[in-house]
């Protein structure tokens, strides 16, 4: 409730600066290049501000990329695939379930093929 309310504030602010700048400006020009100078200054104003904080934010000297840890190579498939399922289930545990569900019905039908 308290978004909206914030939300609903920011909007009519908005909007009511809008109306000032547009009846400020209406002396000096007619009203439809007043409408259009009211709504350039507002869609152009916060566009400027965010260019300008982007440009002045400080870059840092580290690389974006990172060496990733070296882990040590098993030679059994399924003690890496029960990593790769581990390391999927830290990120993404649904996609984690769907994968460990393919994996024991994929067992399944290896076993039975083989008895």
């Amino acid at each position: 409730m308290v978004l909206i309310t914030a939300s609903a504030l920011i909007w009519v602010g908005t909007a009511f600066a809008g109306y000032a700048i547009y009846l400020a400006l209406i002396p000096a020009i007619r009203e439809p290049w007043a409408a259009a100078i009211a709504g350039v200054v507002l869609v152009i104003g916060p566009f400027a501000y965010a260019l300008l904080l982007i440009a002045r934010r400080p870059r840092d000297n580290k690389p974006r990329l990172h060496n990733p840890e070296p882990l040590p190579a098993s030679a059994d498939p399924e003690a890496a695939t029960l990593n790769l399922l581990a390391k999927v289930a830290q990120e993404k545990p649904l996609l984690a379930v769907v994968f460990a569900g393919i994996l024991g019905a994929s067992e399944a039908l290896a076993q039975r093929k083989n008895h």
